[in-house]
């Protein structure tokens, strides 16, 4: 039997909704996981539009979101620590501020790499559509791909050098930061970086292969200026 039950579709012209930063998800999602994402988003919830600070109890968090007050203090004190609330005292109360969320390259020690198995230049429709995904500007996204092809290709030079660098240090996450050095540096000196990294043993590798990627292009920087584009 045919179903005849109106549907309406969810509208936000009207009063009972709040927003949250699509990078809380894209971002910080792995570290915060289910819990730390509620807890983030009863702070929201509560947060003043104009101060954008809350003090609701950590009690009243637990009941709200249906975990146990422990977790949630566990979990306020990573929000805290990633960057995205501040947290001061006023006559006995927390009062929690929410902050612009933080974006690479200033969030490089708060993010793990990406762990997927991916290769230096994969070109695989589903890898590729998830790193473009992470591009944080919804203009540069659209502009990124040739939608009506249903192919996604970049659309400059430069766009398709930090896709190759993301998949090939596995830190899909940090998208932004390589569309920045491949804007800033020469093409020769970011693949040949990327091949020495890439090419350093496994036991060899103190943190991740972005972070001595990164340290490398750093130290080059600081010391040869003509590496840099005009």
């Amino acid at each position: 039997m045919e179903n005849t039950k109106e549907t309406k579709i969810r509208s936000l012209n009207k009063d009972g909704w709040y927003w949250i930063d699509k990078d809380i998800l894209n971002i910080y999602g792995k570290r915060l996981k289910p819990s730390g994402l509620a807890v983030y988003n009863a702070l929201v919830y509560f947060a003043n539009s104009i101060t954008q600070t809350c003090f609701p109890s950590q009690g009243y968090i637990a009941e709200l979101v249906g975990i146990s007050r422990l977790t949630v203090n566990r979990k306020i004190k990573l929000i805290r620590d990633l960057g995205l609330i501040k947290i001061s005292k006023e006559k006995r109360k927390n009062i929690h501020t929410l902050l612009k969320v933080p974006i690479s390259p200033g969030m490089q020690g708060c993010i793990s790499p990406d762990t997927d198995d991916v290769s230096g230049v994969n070109t695989n429709k589903n890898n590729r559509t998830r790193i473009i995904n992470n591009f944080v500007n919804d203009d540069m996204k659209n502009s990124f791909t040739e939608r009506s092809s249903g192919d996604f290709k970049p659309d400059t030079r430069e766009k398709l050098l930090a896709i190759d660098l993301a998949q090939g240090l596995r830190d899909v996450k940090s998208i932004d930061l390589y569309f920045h050095y491949a804007q800033t540096i020469s093409e020769s000196l970011l693949r040949k970086t990327l091949s020495e990294v890439k090419d350093v043993p496994d036991n060899q590798i103190r943190k991740s292969r972005a972070a001595l990627f990164n340290h490398i292009i750093q130290n080059y920087v600081k010391g040869n200026a003509s590496h840099h584009r005009d």
